[in-house]
């Protein structure tokens, strides 16, 4: 006989349901969000696990590596499947939802989801950290340049090097104003060192790493491009084929296909949101700044006349995933296509 669990995880708790391969629930319980208690309540069931499930979340990378560890068939499945397929139940609770995950666990309708190592779950908190100190820097300048304007203060045209002394230029003859400004401009101060300070720290880490130098060979890859990749993919042969990175990332258009309707959408925007912003960045660099020819610049220019600009960069952006991935598996470096720097010379 075949046993499926499933975990259904809140911050304190976490519901178990166990069901056989018949769909009969044989035990149900809660335990602390801890694994070492999730751990044990299984072993003393006494059941052989075929698979234990639980939704991605916060807790998800912890737990499952945890489980994992103490030989435990952790599966993390994604987030919209076990909605859907939870669905229909009129009562939501922690102990039906538990219920529920342990069908799909049972019936094999469910998506897995990578859950991403220490060492890349590490990186990324640095990615997402200095993209929080950015972001609250940009919401100060634009907090500062809003209430400036009431007073008919214009910033005008700045750098971030040059923003704080055009602030204080402009309340210089106004100590109100000092009063209420100055202490944002503190603050500001503090969040550019700082984020320069983190942004070090990944420069040092992509200098020393090979395989983001390798990726950086690409015209229009930076270091956070290159990390953001690295760490998204996080082991290359998880992805049989390196056409599916790009679908993975969100980049393939949407399909609908029934009866006599049948057209393509946008994009689905599924997956990592942060990858897919900078390589859809990185595909504008390569297209309008960077004068290095090559054969998918040239295929890139070619789309955008067809079609539009923006279009063409996200095309580009999903070539550029599948050729990391390709890269990152054969260890090959991009070159430079001498037919691509005849066909744009012409």
């Amino acid at each position: 006989m075949k046993y499926y669990c499933g975990l259904d995880v809140s911050l304190n708790n976490t519901a178990i349901c166990v069901v056989n391969q018949d769909g009969e629930v044989i035990r149900e319980s809660e335990v602390p969000t801890e694994p070492v208690a999730i751990s044990q309540y299984l072993k003393a069931t006494g059941l052989p696990m075929e698979r234990v499930g639980l939704e991605a979340g916060g807790l998800t990378p912890w737990l499952c590596h945890e489980l994992l560890a103490a030989d435990w068939p952790a599966i993390c499945i994604e987030t919209r499947h076990a909605k859907a397929a939870m669905q229909a139940q009129q009562v939501k609770t922690d102990r039906n939802d538990a219920r529920g995950l342990a069908h799909i666990m049972r019936t094999g309708w469910f998506k897995e989801v990578h859950v991403k190592s220490h060492a890349s779950q590490k990186l990324r908190v640095l990615l997402g950290n200095r993209r929080c100190l950015l972001d609250k820097r940009l919401d100060i300048d634009s907090q500062i340049r809003g209430t400036l304007k009431v007073f008919g203060h214009k910033t005008g045209k700045v750098t971030p090097a040059t923003y704080e002394r055009r602030i204080r230029e402009l309340v210089n003859d106004d100590k109100e104003l000092q009063a209420y400004i100055f202490p944002m401009l503190e603050v500001r101060r503090h969040l550019v060192q700082q984020c320069n300070v983190l942004e070090k720290m990944i420069l040092d880490w992509v200098k020393k790493d090979e395989i983001c130098g390798l990726f950086m060979t690409i015209p229009g890859i930076g270091p956070l491009t290159a990390l953001a990749f690295k760490t998204f993919v996080d082991r290359p042969e998880r992805f049989q084929h390196s056409k599916a990175v790009g679908a993975a990332v969100g980049l393939t258009p949407r399909k609908y296909a029934s009866g006599e309707v049948d057209y393509d959408g946008h994009i689905t925007k599924c997956g990592d949101a942060f990858l897919r912003s900078h390589l859809f960045e990185a595909a504008k660099v390569m297209l309008s700044r960077v004068g290095r020819p090559s054969a998918l610049k040239v295929w890139g220019l070619r789309l955008a006349k067809r079609s539009s600009k923006k279009k063409a960069c996200v095309a580009v952006a999903r070539r550029l995933a599948v050729i990391m991935h390709d890269m990152w598996r054969d260890g090959t470096v991009f070159e430079v296509n001498e037919e691509a720097a005849a066909v744009m010379a012409a």
